[in-house]
């Protein structure tokens, strides 16, 4: 690699260890112990491990050691020295930033370039089965009991690392006009925005509304900056949903609310088979106390002992308890039986006309009487009503 040489053309080369752009140069903070990201590989965080990492080398200029862009040079090369002592130092990082387990199986690799691509080659294949179980956690998660910035954080992982197992572009041009890649970019960014919405609670019907009928849909960190918004503005108005418990008025319920006291729904007439009595107290049977209709209502007899309700009545009870006990307190006799009941009347009648009763004895204090019999038909008896 040819060292820039700001002295100019004429002036002497600077080493390249010496030269602060140069990937061989290390400052003098570096050090053999230091860890390059805060959270070690452990196997399952291969991809945002992997991209801190390389964030980090990046910072520091050593990127081209671990991507194979900067092979190892010759022995009998000048810069063989300075590779050597960059390339440890890299490897020492690298170890230090992997969890001591897997730090074992590559405690014999010197290479920092291959360490590298032996972490990617076990731990950066997706499977088949780690595409399903993202994609199943996707479509599962919901809000429930998080607040919105862990919602969103949680979908922004499982996300991120299933968009990290689809191809960056369908674009097969070999110079790029179509612009591919910016589509498909935006194509998954508004899939997670609708996923996003999706997993929201159903106090947030109205803010989800408001945004699906905006056209072009807002990008994803403007959808989930109005939703925070909302969340916010209810924490201040002190309400967590727009849902609430409107109270009837007094005179607006039941009358069952009103006198919870006097009448119990629970109680049934063994009689009547109705609520809100019992037969102890059935009035119908039992007769109406000399309170009863003062402020209720009143009984009236000219209508058959019809009962004017007030507003709040409950129900239809006297009505159809007295209609119930009518029903089934009088049998109403079949036509045979009025008829065996006239036969034996008109028995009776004949029999009684034909014996004649004795009449008493006169008396100054019991004066005579005349049996006269009250009954259809002719009448035979001598009556003396002039004595």
């Amino acid at each position: 690699m040819a060292a820039r040489n700001p002295r100019g053309a004429n002036a002497a080369p600077i080493p390249p260890m010496e030269d602060s752009s140069s990937p061989y140069y290390l400052h003098p903070s570096d050090n053999p112990s230091f860890q390059l990201v805060p959270h070690v590989l452990i196997g399952s965080n291969y991809i945002n491990w992997s991209r801190s990492v390389t964030t980090t080398l990046l910072a520091k200029n050593k990127i081209a050691f671990v991507n194979g862009t900067l092979p190892r040079p010759t022995e009998d090369d000048w810069l063989f020295s300075a590779w050597l002592r960059c390339n440890n130092m890299v490897v020492s990082w690298l170890r230090n930033s992997i969890s001591a387990q897997i730090c074992s199986s590559i405690m014999y690799i010197d290479n920092a370039h291959e360490i590298w691509s032996d972490l990617r080659d076990r731990f950066s294949q997706l499977d088949t089965a780690r595409v399903y179980q993202l994609r199943q956690k996707i479509m599962s998660l919901t809000q429930g009991n998080e607040d919105v910035n862990t919602y969103f954080t949680n979908l922004r992982i499982l996300r991120d690392e299933y968009r990290h197992s689809q191809p960056i572009t369908w674009c097969i041009c070999v110079i790029c006009r179509c612009n591919s890649a910016s589509k498909w970019n935006s194509y998954q960014e508004e899939e997670c925005s609708m996923q996003f919405l999706i997993g929201l609670n159903s106090s947030f019907s109205q803010i989800r509304s408001s945004i699906l009928s905006k056209i072009p849909m807002p990008s994803l960190s403007k959808v989930f900056s109005l939703v925070l918004q909302e969340e916010r503005q209810r924490t201040i108005d002190g309400n967590s949903s727009y849902t609430s418990v409107v109270t009837p008025s007094v005179s607006e319920q039941p009358y069952s609310a009103n006198a919870a006291q006097s009448y119990n729904r629970n109680r049934i007439c063994s009689h009547c088979g109705k609520t809100n009595h019992t037969v102890d107290k059935y009035f119908v049977l039992h007769g109406f106390p000399p309170s009863f209709g003062k402020g209720k209502g009143k009984f009236n007899a000219k209508d058959g002992g019809s009962f004017s309700k007030s507003v709040n009545y409950v129900e239809n009870s006297f009505d159809e308890c007295e209609k119930s006990s009518i029903s089934t307190s009088v049998d109403v006799p079949s036509p045979e039986q009025c008829q065996q009941l006239i036969h034996l009347l008109q028995t009776q009648l004949a029999t009684a006309a034909a014996t004649p009763s004795p009449l008493p004895s006169a008396s100054p204090n019991n004066p005579p009487t005349t049996n006269c019999a009250s009954f259809t038909g002719s009448f035979s008896g001598n009556c003396d009503w002039e004595g």
